[in-house]
């Protein structure tokens, strides 16, 4: 957690979620079968590591992490890089859900990035956080999840993913 302001009644201007400079981070993922995950010195942001994600043929491979900073609400947006080796763009998917319960499509924000070759910065503000069904907007101050994923991949894809945050700017 980065603090930059002396201020107890505002947020500090960022709080980093994940940074990927250790193993122990590995600890606060979700594994599953065709994902594969390790820290990486490629493609860094932030820090002196990166996290590299193998995502092999099968429905949703991706990166699905036990969140610990479940309130959001003092935040403007939630930011994050991915590169993408690849030659073509890629697609990923952000879900985040305000319910512990497993969340229908309808009833949590779902949004399809494509990632071009190389280095994509990516800011979801926290406004346009609106569930894809209902168009409810989503409670900040009780995030459960937070996944990047894909679906459902013909070959093994590779992404770096680094410097997960919340931003107050």
């Amino acid at each position: 957690m980065l603090f930059l302001c002396c201020n107890p009644g505002k947020p500090a201007k960022e709080h980093i979620l994940f940074d990927f400079e250790s193993d122990q981070q590995l600890d606060e993922v979700n594994w599953q079968c065709h994902t594969l995950m390790s820290i990486s010195n490629s493609h860094v942001t932030h820090g002196k590591s990166s996290l590299m994600l193998e995502m092999y043929p099968s429905p949703y491979p991706g990166f699905k992490p036990r969140l610990k900073a479940k309130n959001w609400s003092k935040y403007k947006a939630i930011c994050f890089d991915v590169y993408n080796p690849d030659e073509t763009g890629r697609s990923i998917i952000v879900r985040i859900d305000d319910t512990i319960d497993n969340t229908e499509y309808k009833d949590r924000y779902n949004q399809r990035f494509i990632l071009k070759k190389g280095m994509n910065h990516i800011r979801i503000d926290m406004e346009s956080l609106i569930t894809s069904g209902t168009g409810r907007r989503m409670n900040t101050s009780i995030i459960d999840k937070f996944l990047i994923f894909t679906v459902s991949p013909v070959k093994k894809i590779v992404l770096f993913i680094d410097y997960i945050r919340l931003s107050a700017e």
